[in-house]
């Protein structure tokens, strides 16, 4: 079933494990059946999602459990909570790859059972839905996931040789009811639309899989030129340089973004947003903030620098008092405080921990305002309100150093330990950076 290009993949010494991303249908039956009969040499595991959605759930998985002993593989299952808002479909699909990434170790090469029937729903499905992406899209042959590798050994095997392998092998499968429920957009594609095609268009599976195979040595071409684009435009803190992308074209920055969000592996936002953004950013002042908020990412431009975001909590304007050194977690981030000496703030009397209103001060050589120090110390404009600030009896007496940003502390002057003397230094970590 799988060809020799296939085997020779699964078979090169870069792969450590090969990991058969198992459900119990007849296609990653069968995938796994064929990987063990290869006879690798090397580790073969398997690895089951439970996303909980059927009542045979439970059953499917002991029926995976069965399976794998018999073939002699490691099993591992893993039970996933799937979001009830939104797509259900794409919900348990991000949850699924959630449990992969977080199960696959350097070396791994995770093999999915998808083949030419699926791609072809797939290409269908992207073109219907209006997908901005350059090109015929598909599934991928290969890419990574994490710090492992996806591959799909079967992309260019039909569904009825599948079935074929598992009858001349008498494996047993199981059957997903929902596979029938033409309410959900691809099994409407499977069971109605495309067969009608395919009896009035004979050639259209084959017309769809060679423009995907056209396009992709397109596409393939776009990234290289992204990638390198990206190279030099990245900096050292993962943010991409305005004054390099300037120089590009509108088109050549979108295809650069589309390569930065690809590599970390967040979803795409409409390619007229992208080209919006793309336009903004490269023509805006460097005080402005052009912003490009989607799901659960952001784009902002920070200074000379575009840098992506993760979706930060909503920003709660509480006091909390500062009684001990345990760590607080505060906005999405987490404070913490340590004795260093000739550093920080003497010994605290009466602390709290308060999130920015405006107007403040702090007393430093002459009363500056909050606002300027900010500035001053180029804290992103993002983290100024959510940055935890330390007053005592009512006075600003320390703003705290931010690590990811290498943004040293800023400390009341009239508050310093004296000579010999230790102060608390304080520290707000927060995973604001893609």
């Amino acid at each position: 079933m799988l060809t020799r290009q296939h085997e020779e993949r699964i078979r090169s010494e870069n792969v450590k494990r090969c990991v058969v991303a198992l459900s119990g249908g007849a296609d990653s039956v069968a995938l796994l059946h064929s990987v063990v009969n290869l006879g690798l040499g090397k580790p073969v595991a398997a690895i089951h999602i439970n996303h909980g959605l059927q009542d045979e759930s439970r059953d499917w998985q002991s029926f995976c459990e069965k399976l794998c002993a018999s073939l002699g593989v490691e099993l591992t299952c893993v039970t996933v909570e799937v979001s009830k808002t939104g797509s259900l479909e794409e919900a348990a699909r991000d949850a699924r790859y959630g449990a992969f990434r977080l199960f696959l170790e350097p070396g791994d090469l995770l093999l999915l059972a998808h083949h030419s029937n699926d791609q072809v729903e797939t290409i269908v499905l992207n073109l219907l839905r209006g997908s901005e992406a350059f090109g015929v899209r598909g599934m991928p042959l290969e890419r990574d996931i994490g710090e492992a590798v996806l591959y799909r050994p079967m992309l260019d095997t039909r569904r009825e040789e599948v079935l074929g392998y598992c009858k001349t092998h008498n494996l047993e499968w199981i059957e997903d009811p929902s596979n029938k429920d033409e309410s959900l957009d691809r099994n409407h594609l499977r069971h109605t639309v495309l067969p009608g095609l395919a009896a009035r268009f004979p050639s259209m599976e084959s017309a769809l899989l060679n423009a995907h195979a056209r396009d992709a040595e397109v596409l393939h071409l776009m990234a290289d030129y992204a990638e390198a684009d990206l190279h030099l435009a990245l900096s050292a803190d993962g943010g991409i340089q305005i004054n390099v992308v300037q120089e590009y074209t509108e088109l050549r920055v979108v295809n650069l973004l589309r390569q930065f969000l690809s590599q970390k592996e967040v979803s795409f936002p409409s390619g007229r947003q992208l080209r919006e953004f793309a336009r903004v950013m490269r023509g805006s002042r460097e005080n402005a903030m052009p912003s490009l908020k989607w799901s659960e990412s952001e784009l902002v431009r920070h200074r000379d620098r575009v840098y992506l975001l993760h979706s930060l909590p909503e920003i709660e304007q509480r006091n909390i008092s500062l009684t001990g050194r345990d760590a607080v977690e505060f906005n999405g981030g987490v404070l913490t405080m340590e004795l260093v000496e000739g550093e920080g703030i003497q010994a605290p009397v009466n602390l709290e921990m308060r999130c920015r209103l405006g107007g403040e001060t702090i007393k430093m050589r002459q009363t500056r305002t909050l606002k300027n120090v900010l500035q001053e110390e180029d804290v992103p404009t993002w983290l100024r309100p959510r940055l935890p600030l330390i007053f005592e009896n009512d006075e600003l007496v320390a703003v705290p150093g931010i690590s990811s940003w290498n943004i040293r502390g800023v400390y009341a002057e009239n508050r310093k330990p004296g000579v010999g003397q230790s102060g608390w230094v304080f520290t707000f970590d927060i995973n604001d950076r893609v």
